[in-house]
């Protein structure tokens, strides 16, 4: 007959044989859900120079090249047109609005004061370019609505469920350009500038500020399964309305 002790010393001996092993598959599982963790898509934030500019000055100098292009706009060959008014807008108005904070209900009307939401980054922008429109109804507008008012259906095109490559291939095939495109939730201007395809948007990730990143990188584009497309800079009526 064994003694009381013997088989506590027998169990501690085989405790000590078991416990290496479960060590072990303890860091591998860890380092399994690690490694599940890191896969997870995480958006990335682009760092952006917070421009000080002088935002009246902006809005004059489009006055300007309006008043100076008016009176032989009818003759102005299309891509003229088109590059006069994406110049406008991605090159003279933006700029100064990187770096201006996001919040859903962000309304402000002055760059790097107060916040603005997607919509209103949009709409902000473009009134600000010389565009007349509805500023806070548009804004407030699902994107693809927002997107129909402002330009012809024959400029508007859907993508789903389309790689971002796929995306990306689709504009660079439709060419220089400023576009207004509107996602599952939402809303922002991809511009072409001729050898690079960026996405201009008051983003709620990353930075959650207005930022302007390569399209093709962007976490927010990729992850929208819907996308809707218009080019506003090809559209002759809302260009001849933005000329007068």
């Amino acid at each position: 007959m064994e003694s009381p002790g013997s088989g506590v010393l027998y169990l501690i001996s085989k405790m000590k044989l078991i416990f290496p092993y479960c060590i072990l598959i303890f860091f591998m599982a860890c380092g399994h859900k690690e490694k599940r963790l890191a896969a997870l898509p995480r958006p990335v934030a682009v760092q952006q120079q917070v421009n000080k500019i002088d935002y009246d000055s902006c809005k004059k100098q489009i006055l300007l090249i309006k008043q100076q292009q008016k009176p032989g706009w009818k003759t102005l060959p299309a891509n003229q047109k088109q590059h006069l008014f994406t110049k406008a807008v991605a090159e003279t108005i933006i700029p100064s609005w990187i770096g201006t904070k996001w919040d859903f209900n962000g309304t402000t009307e002055t760059p790097q004061r107060g916040s603005i939401a997607c919509g209103y980054f949009v709409t902000t922008v473009l009134r600000d370019a010389g565009v007349s429109l509805a500023r806070a109804k548009l804004a407030q507008c699902a994107s693809e609505q927002m997107i129909q008012s402002l330009v012809q259906s024959k400029y508007i095109k859907h993508y789903s469920n389309v790689d971002i490559k796929v995306f990306t291939d689709a504009v660079t095939k439709d060419g220089y350009g400023l576009y207004i495109v509107g996602l599952d939730n939402h809303t922002g201007f991809i511009y072409n500038d001729g050898s690079t395809i960026y996405f201009i948007h008051s983003t709620f990730v990353g930075t959650r500020n207005v930022q302007k990143e390569i399209a093709g990188n962007s976490w927010v584009l990729k992850q929208s399964k819907y996308k809707v497309l218009g080019k506003i800079s090809a559209d002759e009526k809302l260009l001849q309305q933005w000329i007068n």
